[in-house]
Order: C-alpha cells, then sequence, then structure tokens
C-alpha cells in the first residue's frame, strides 16, 4: 500500500516495504506474484481500486486477500467494504490475538452467509470469507517494528527481510 488509508504513523516509504514483500514472496515459490501497482497510483491506496485493477487483469481467475483475524475485524471500517467481496475472496488465517469465534461476532452480520471453513471452499473466484486455521506465527507487524526498535532482533523474519531492514536501517525509531 503506497498510502496505506488506516496507518499514519511510522509508514516505511512504499518502495521499501515493496522490496521486503519481494524477499518473502521469492522463497514462497511461482504461485506468488508481488505488483508495484500501488506504487505508481496517486492518493490514498484504497483496498477497493486495487482489487478492481487485479480481477481486471485477471478476469477468469480466483483471487486471494490474506490476512490475520485482528485485520479483518475491521472490514466494516474499509472504504466500501461490501464490494470488494465482488473482486476477491478472503482468506483469513488464525491468529492468537483473535479468535475465529470473536472475529464472527465483531464483523458486520450481513457478512456472516459468505464465511466458510477452508474445506468447504468450493472454487468461487470471489464472495468467499475462508476461515483458515494455521500454525500460529504469534507476531504481528507493530510487535516486529517494536522489537527491532527495542532490541533489533531477528523477530522472526526471513533472512533476506531481516537483512534488508538492517541494511537500509529501518525500523529503528528516531535515529
Amino acid at each position: 500500500s503506497k498510502v496505506p488509508p488506516h496507518k499514519t504513523d511510522g509508514v516505511i516509504e512504499p518502495e521499501l516495504r515493496l522490496k521486503m514483500v519481494q524477499l518473502v514472496a521469492a522463497g514462497l515459490g511461482d504461485r506468488f506474484i508481488v505488483s508495484d501497482f500501488e506504487i505508481h497510483e496517486e492518493g490514498v491506496s484504497y483496498t477497493l481500486k486495487t482489487l478492481q485493477h487485479f480481477r481486471d487483469a485477471y478476469c477468469d481467475d480466483a483471487i486471494f486477500f490474506a490476512c490475520g483475524t485482528d485485520i479483518f475485524a475491521s472490514i466494516g471500517s474499509w472504504y466500501e467494504y461490501e464490494a470488494l467481496f465482488d473482486y476477491v475472496n478472503f482468506i483469513v488465517v488464525s491468529r492468537s490475538t483473535m479468535s475465529f469465534e470473536e472475529l464472527l461476532k465483531t464483523i458486520p452480520p450481513k457478512l456472516l452467509e459468505r464465511v466458510v471453513q477452508a474445506d468447504e471452499y468450493n472454487n468461487e473466484i470471489s464472495g468467499r470469507i475462508i476461515l483458515y486455521r494455521m500454525p500460529e506465527v504469534d507476531i504481528s507487524s507493530t510487535e516486529i517494528r517494536s522489537i527491532l526498535e527495542e532490541s533489533y532482533r531477528r523477530a522472526n523474519l526471513p533472512d533476506g527481510v531481516y537483512e534488508y531492514i538492517a541494511e537500509n536501517r529501518l525500523y529503528r525509531g528516531n535515529e
């Protein structure tokens, strides 16, 4: 996201964040594509605009937006959130900070009919909220920033991302 609408403090330059995502994706194989679409756009990076772009580019393919329960819990505050489901499926990953049960009590009730467990997903190209339980990595981006600012440890980061952060002196507080 070039200009994230929900974050204002401590946001690293978009080109540097893009590079970190590229480093992570490089280790995940060829099923992941990292795009610089938002970096070339002007203004706030609303999810809706980005998803419209990718639906136009991949009109016949299923597109997935993955996030944790803690992030998805705020979906009701996203810009035109109901329209997002016309473009993608959301994969919502379990996080220790918010259970699926808590999440389902938090999201707008009209979204509940879209929820399926991972094994119930039927290859729809959009419109689903797929709950995916995975081994938890108990750390958020906020916690990574805090750990890096306080002690500059690896913080469960892939080696390439950690080295990139160290080389570029990112997340170092008020230096």
